[in-house]
């Protein structure tokens, strides 16, 4: 299977490109091969036609086009496909005040969008399954889920591998290769995903072979594992303040907001989240959170920090940061030093050092904070 993206804004920077993610994750989701190859085109009429005769020229079962089906001029994926296979544009009594989009080509059927206007073609080719999309994600989503495109592509595709991935915290993608190095022959080929929420590990193949690995590293890395597949941290932290009625509060500083953010993006949250401070200045951190450590950058800080707003919301839980994102070190503290505190039971500190911009630093420990307190609150004396 092919999928060629088409537009101009794909390869100018000005969109970001979502639609072979979109697909892939349906695909895998049904656990049906995954698309073979992938490529981006502009919206220029030779190209696209010569790229369809190239690859039907290797007897693709299935090509895939996203984009460049809308109303306008440069909007030319249509009459590049007809063209290139020969064929013919049908005009239909197809019920749209598109001019446009009254035309199919020759032996394709259009498909109604229901999330837009633009709808959809498909269609065969000898032996090859054409389904010609808009490059909008949520149309796409769209036709994949309500029409009968889903039906028709699901049956023509075979099984594929499953896939299991590892979603751990707390350690460097260097760190854990190490730590996994002795154990490659029995794993086998993986790959590793470092994201701003942990590094994550890739495994595909049977069940079985996956129900092993999985036990495997469950015990291996118990340290640092926090979920699987499509596991969310602040869900399951959540999950588990909500069940035990447990409640929480935040004073963030460089984090600025984004641990709070992603408690409350979980339906349900206010049954468990009773508010935050962004303490971002030495100044508001000792006025409203009274606290009294002359290092801000520091363990003790965060401690203090995460023990008043606890006391300040009357929450069974409080938690804390404070870094230096960067650019720039700050009271000579090098940008991703970063440091965070948890007040349960008791009280704990963390320090941990990260990498990248502004942006990813201040993600990045969002989610430690969350993984640290998800590994407390789970602790058989928490």
């Amino acid at each position: 299977m092919y999928i060629i993206l088409i537009g101009d804004e794909l390869l100018e920077g000005f969109t970001q490109e979502k639609n072979l993610f979109l697909i892939s994750n349906f695909l895998k989701k049904f656990k049906k091969r995954l698309p073979s190859k992938a490529i981006i085109l502009r919206d220029n009429k030779q190209e696209i036609s010569k790229a369809i005769k190239d690859i039907l020229k290797e007897n693709p079962k299935i090509i895939i086009t996203t984009g460049g089906i809308g109303p306008t001029e440069d909007d030319l994926t249509i009459e590049s496909i007809a063209n290139a296979l020969n064929l013919k544009l049908i005009k239909t009594e197809f019920q749209t005040n598109v001019e446009k989009y009254k035309f199919v080509i020759e032996g394709f059927e259009l498909v109604y969008n229901p999330k837009g206007k633009a709808p959809a073609q498909i269609g065969y080719y000898n032996n090859t399954l054409f389904i010609i999309l808009p490059g909008v994600p949520y149309e796409i989503e769209g036709f994949l889920n309500e029409t009968k495109i889903k039906e028709i592509l699901l049956s023509e595709l075979e099984e594929g591998d499953e896939f299991l991935i590892v979603k751990t915290n707390g350690i460097y993608e260097t760190q854990l290769r190490e730590i996994l190095l002795p154990y490659y022959d029995k794993l086998g080929f993986f790959g590793y995903l470092p994201r701003n929420d942990g590094v994550y590990l890739k495994f595909k193949g049977n069940r079985e072979k996956l129900r092993k690995i999985r036990n495997f590293l469950s015990e291996l890395l118990k340290d640092y594992i926090w979920g699987y597949n499509e596991d969310r941290i602040e869900e399951l932290v959540g999950n588990f303040l909500k069940e035990r009625n447990l409640k929480i509060a935040v004073a963030e500083s460089f984090t600025g907001g984004k641990v709070s953010s992603l408690i409350t993006s979980v339906p349900g949250s206010s049954k468990y989240f009773k508010g935050s401070i962004i303490a971002y200045t030495k100044e508001i951190k000792e006025k409203i959170l009274n606290i009294k450590a002359k290092n801000i950058y520091s363990k003790e800080c965060v401690i203090e920090m995460a023990e008043n707003v606890k006391r300040l919301f009357n929450s069974d839980i409080g938690i804390s940061t404070s870094g230096v994102a960067g650019p720039d070190k700050d009271d000579n503290t090098d940008v991703g030093t970063c440091f965070f505190g948890i007040s349960y039971k008791e009280n704990y500190a963390f320090k941990f050092q990260f990498s990248g911009d502004r942006v990813n630093i201040i993600e990045k420990g969002a989610y430690f904070l969350l993984f640290k307190l998800y590994q407390i609150i789970q602790m058989p004396t928490a």
